[in-house]
């Protein structure tokens, strides 16, 4: 090997030493709790925006069908409330036609 192989060799190795040091610098940046967690927030909110527009897109295609649902979801959430409303509504009736 010729003192010019030795130096090339050297000079490969030096510049693969700076790429792999250059790489390991550059996953720790991107290993960062902070860097994760930006990360995960601008797929969460990339992933929202999408959901936002096909739900939009959706009930633009179907408004009827999007309004029964949304109203059928209400009752399911609210029905206790309801059912109490119904009894004390029913209550006063019949109150009312005990009287008379």
């Amino acid at each position: 090997m010729s003192e010019a192989d030795i130096l090339r060799a050297r000079a490969d190795a030096a510049a693969a030493r700076e790429k792999l040091l250059n790489s390991a610098q550059a996953l720790q940046a991107r290993l960062k709790p902070a860097a994760l967690a930006n990360d995960a927030w601008e797929k969460t909110r990339d992933a929202s925006e999408a959901a936002a527009s096909n739900a939009a897109r959706a009930i633009g295609k179907r408004p009827v069908a999007t309004t029964a649902a949304a109203i059928g979801v209400a009752a399911l959430v609210a029905r206790k409330p309801i059912a109490r409303l119904i009894a004390r509504l029913r209550g006063k009736d019949q109150s009312r036609s005990s009287r008379t």
